[in-house]
């Protein structure tokens, strides 16, 4: 045998018998009120430093926004703010006035409509307008989908199956736009260029009803789409996140599915399509799903929130489109949604998730 041989085996070995690299995190709660559902992590009073919000909601009670800033000990105790509307399932932060202060847009699932709440900058907030959708809207998104420089809202209704698309007019104002029926009952919506014409698309979860699919929707530029691929999934897609998880360029999709305690992972292709799902275990009942760099090794990881076994799944990604096997995390009961962020300026990508005890953190002290 050459001598180049024995060094690919030994070199070979080397890489079997390496540990998975692993990650540590320190707890923290935030109480924030009752039945805390969406959390978003987000600048809310401009001071660059990372603050909280949480939705707080009930089925049949008046929602609220509660925020908590980020102080020089820790997290203020909670700014909240009423949404005008009942049992707020969703929100979506971004500048819709374009003030330089940190925006809110809640969906109203009783109310069937979406609260705009325009910042204050000090984590308050003043409602700049209801919304229409149609029935049980439950998720949404904002992203320019038109391209004229200002924030969309792309929301999907659980209870008539189809998609409301709200066109910002950069003044805290929207108007209706397209509808797209998807004939079904979607859970969740996330904007990304799926194939690289410039124009931002959508992807949805559709999670009941037999359909285990992610459809993909295929900007046109003015803020109307076109349905692409439908994705076969594992049992009930509830969340997902877009992300390039191969750095080829090319927007990939992961799926967190409800039933089937699995996340599907999709490779995009480049051009609207994308591969054939390829699957990693959760923990029991997966409602929520983000990307982030975890360890600081440039490739992008997942996180996974599970609502039945009361912890996070960790997946560090290896940069071409798979990932090592789950680091299990602890959180508080029932964790229904994540976000991730940077809550202590300290470079590391932390994690907050919502649920009945409020909002948990972990904080990243990984070396």
């Amino acid at each position: 045998m050459s001598k180049s041989f024995y060094i690919g085996l030994f070199l070979a070995c080397v890489a079997v018998q390496m540990p998975a690299q692993t990650l540590s995190f320190r707890r923290q709660v935030l109480e924030t009120g009752v039945s805390a559902k969406s959390v978003h992590i987000a600048d809310f009073n401009g001071d660059g430093k990372a603050d909280v919000a949480v939705l707080n909601t009930g089925e049949l009670d008046m929602g609220s926004v509660a925020v908590m800033l980020r102080t020089s000990t820790g997290f203020s105790a909670p700014v909240v703010t009423s949404t005008g509307g009942i049992a707020a399932w969703s929100m979506a932060t971004g500048d819709f006035n374009q003030d330089g202060k940190m925006d809110v847009a809640v969906v109203n699932n009783a109310s069937g409509n979406v609260s705009i709440m325009l910042g204050n900058g000090d984590g308050t907030f003043r409602i700049g307008g209801y919304y229409a959708t149609h029935l049980s809207p439950n998720a949404i998104t904002a992203a320019d989908l038109n391209g004229d420089g200002h924030l969309d809202l792309a929301v999907v209704n659980g209870g008539s199956g189809d998609l409301t698309i709200l066109l910002g007019k950069g003044n805290g104002t929207f108007t209706t736009g397209a509808s797209i029926y998807l004939g079904s009952s979607p859970t969740d919506v996330v904007a990304a260029d799926f194939n690289a014409d410039g124009i931002q698309d959508l992807a949805v979860t559709n999670g009941v009803l037999g359909l285990q699919v992610v459809v993909v929707l295929l900007g046109n530029g003015d803020g109307s789409f076109r349905v692409g691929q439908s994705l076969n999934t594992d049992n009930e897609p509830i969340a997902l996140v877009a992300g390039q998880f191969s750095q080829n360029g090319k927007a990939d999709l992961a799926v967190a599915n409800l039933v089937s305690n699995d996340i599907s992972l999709l490779a995009g292709a480049g051009n609207g399509t994308f591969q054939p799902a390829v699957s990693y275990s959760t923990g029991n009942g997966p409602s929520g799903i983000a990307a982030a760099d975890f360890n600081r090794d440039s490739k992008l990881d997942l996180v996974v929130c599970n609502d039945v076994s009361n912890n996070v799944s960790v997946y560090l990604g290896h940069g071409d489109g798979t990932f090592q096997p789950a680091i299990s995390l602890a959180t508080g009961s029932s964790p229904t949604s994540i976000a991730v962020g940077d809550l202590n300026h300290d470079g590391r990508r932390d994690i907050a998730t919502a649920g009945p005890e409020g909002v948990v953190l972990l904080l990243n002290t990984t070396h």
